[in-house]
């Protein structure tokens, strides 16, 4: 695939995920530069490193890997190039989504964790069909075919233990924004340049 379309493609999704959490909230979100940073650059190095722990779990168990990269492949296919901007994008909704759902009184860990775990599922199926609908592949290809392998039913205890370490590295990053920014942002670069 094309570099440009797949930028145009991204940018795409960076402004559904505002464009419909901008209609959950019912009103203008407020945009703070340095949290966006915090939460982008923080879901970037969970989402990579959180795909090659948990993938080399599952295929440690199972014997075959969960699901497999296409575009950008690194970590033997576990993870992406491309995965920066995948998690990056969830970190920017999550962003948006945890005021939204602070505003309507919804502060359960245990309950975000949830949400996080079945939006997870919702959000990878819709980037992964609406990829396929546009250009014919798959950005991440899912071993099993329960849910056409676009992502599978197989990652909702997986994605509830990442949405509770999620939300609990978000509690302790936002107290130390700046270093939590450049940490985080770190490893997700080392994660992407240590092939």
């Amino acid at each position: 695939m094309h570099f440009v379309a797949v930028i145009i493609y991204s940018a795409a999704w960076v402004c559904t995920v505002y464009l419909f959490n901008r209609m959950v909230a019912g009103h203008r979100l407020k945009m703070d530069v340095g949290k966006i940073l915090l939460y982008v650059s923080t879901m970037a190095a969970l989402g990579l490193l959180g795909e090659v722990i948990f993938d080399s779990a599952y295929r440690f168990v199972f014997g075959r890997p969960l699901w497999l990269y296409r575009i950008a492949p690194i970590h033997h296919g576990y993870t992406s190039l491309y995965s920066f901007f995948l998690w990056g994008t969830v970190g920017f909704y999550l962003y948006l989504l945890h005021d939204t759902l602070k505003e309507k009184g919804i502060t359960s860990r245990f309950v975000l964790a949830g949400v996080f775990c079945l939006e997870a599922i919702l959000l990878e199926a819709a980037v992964n069909v609406s990829y396929h609908l546009l250009f014919g592949g798959y950005i991440f290809y899912y071993l099993p075919s329960d849910l056409w392998h676009f992502t599978s039913v197989q990652t909702l205890p997986l994605y509830l233990l990442a949405g509770l370490i999620t939300i609990l590295t978000f509690e302790y990053a936002k107290h130390h924004q700046k270093y939590g920014t450049i940490g985080s942002a770190a490893l997700a670069a080392m994660l992407v340049l240590v092939k």
